[in-house]
């Protein structure tokens, strides 16, 4: 017999009210023992529904009517032509997907003109508060109405909204059914890990995905995000984009070496990790780092090895040649705006305090690090040394030069880190330098990042 079918937000999920614990098997739903009621996660409230139609169900749905608030007013920016075919290849995807493109190519501008389109109530999701701010400046100049802000100690919910990754974490189980579209910034973030749940909250039937970086095809975490927002879309790497709408560059690989003492404490340090993972991999060809890293920290004499490997990084990152010759470098570039990426925020502040020149990371405050910005950009300051916090989607005013001194998070890492400085001006050519320990770790890294870069 068909039912009448309350179908609510609740929580974070979806429940059925007034269909019976008898009702055939329902994909992605289970029975809830404690209220009685059908329950699902919120973001499969589209095929959930489309099942009870299909079977002949009568459905009133509250929600549906709250998530189909129009928005405006809108202006709609002009895009780039590949920017245009991104967002013509998500609507006919249903818009659900992921939009890949490299850093400074304009993901920020095909999420508004996408929003502008649709007139839906909109949900931003950006991993830090300094992207809330570049968010709320950027849908400003072309939504007319008020944005709202969760996170950053505000709390104040909009038609269109912008959420950190980790206020969304935390109270989209409250708010979840009042956006039908929701855009997720730097979406490979969501590919695992309890993170990802934030999107399961969300019953939004329209769902796109911006990365610069995104997980490798076939992967789990590709298989995951594509089950959150959608396939990939619409994907552009680095050399399809430079030298029309990104700068041109050259890259130049700098090789130093450790002083003899350097050298001698770094092999005492690594000596011992070095046997035990030659050890591991004999016994298990197949084990990722990972894995191997899980098994190690389990035992006491793998705890020390890893404080050991950890040291010889360190040790490796900057050695007194790299620092001599970030200064050089430093030095040949004083009139070009140049931007200084360390691995660890210790050797930031060391680059800093050689070089007098303004440190930021994740201990600087942000109205400091707005205005160090605010001065590189008008040119006040020549030069910044971060760690990880200018990696990822900060708008960093225009600049020419890189010197990464030091990664350590791969490839990953590597591109949203020349695509700071690959914005685009008239004549401009940009120079990319990567420093290198000679016959340690750190040069291995280096090598395996330009690698999968040039892949």
């Amino acid at each position: 017999m068909d039912a009448n079918v309350l179908v609510r937000f609740d929580r974070g999920t979806i429940v059925l009210d007034g269909l019976p614990r008898s009702e055939p098997a329902i994909p992605d739903a289970i029975w809830d023992e404690r209220s009685g009621l059908w329950r699902a996660p919120a973001f499969r409230h589209d095929r959930l529904v489309a099942t009870l139609r299909e079977r002949g169900h009568t459905l009133d749905s509250a929600l549906e009517s709250n998530l189909r608030m129009e928005t405006g007013p809108w202006q709609r920016p002009e895009l780039r032509p590949y920017q245009e075919e991104a967002i013509q290849s998500w609507n006919a995807f249903g818009r659900k997907g992921v939009v890949v493109l490299p850093t400074g190519a304009g993901k920020t501008r095909v999420a508004i003109a996408a929003a502008a389109s649709v007139r839906a109530s909109c949900l931003v999701l950006c991993p830090t508060r300094a992207l809330m701010a570049q968010w709320q400046r950027e849908l400003g100049r072309w939504y007319g109405g008020p944005i709202g802000m969760i996170g950053d100690g505000e709390n104040d919910l909009q038609k269109v909204t912008i959420i950190t990754f980790e206020s969304a974490w935390r109270h989209l189980d409250r708010v979840g059914d009042r956006f039908e579209l929701v855009v997720v910034d730097e979406a490979h973030h969501f590919q695992g890990g309890s993170r990802s749940e934030a999107l399961e909250m969300l019953p939004a039937s329209m769902r796109l995905g911006l990365s610069a970086t995104p997980p490798d095809p076939g992967t789990p975490g590709a298989e995951r995000l594509a089950d959150l927002l959608g396939p990939t879309v619409c994907e552009l790497g680095v050399c399809d984009l430079v030298g029309t709408y990104l700068a041109d560059y050259d890259r130049v690989y700098l090789g130093v070496k450790l002083t003899d003492e350097e050298r001698e404490e770094y092999e005492t340090e690594y000596a011992n990790f070095s046997v035990m993972r030659r050890a591991w991999l004999r016994a298990n060809p197949d084990a990722d780092w990972a894995t191997f890293m899980r098994a190690m920290a389990r035992i006491p004499d793998g705890r020390k090895a890893i404080d050991g490997y950890q040291r010889a990084v360190k040790i490796a990152s900057l050695p007194q040649a790299k620092r001599a010759l970030t200064t050089r470098l430093l030095s040949r570039h004083a009139d070009t705006k140049t931007l200084v990426f360390t691995a660890l925020a210790d050797h930031a502040y060391d680059i800093s305090l050689d070089n007098l020149i303004p440190v930021i990371t994740a201990e600087i405050g942000r109205a400091e690090r707005a205005e160090i910005l605010s001065k590189f950009g008008q040119g006040k300051v020549r030069a910044v040394v971060s760690a990880r916090v200018l990696n990822e989607g900060i708008d960093v005013p225009d600049a020419s030069v890189a010197i990464v001194v030091a990664g350590a998070l791969g490839k990953r890492e590597y591109i949203q880190r020349i695509g700071r400085v690959l914005r685009p001006r008239p004549g401009k050519r940009a120079i990319i330098y990567e420093l290198a320990t000679t016959g340690t770790l750190d040069d291995e890294r280096a090598r395996a990042r330009r690698r999968r870069f040039a892949a």
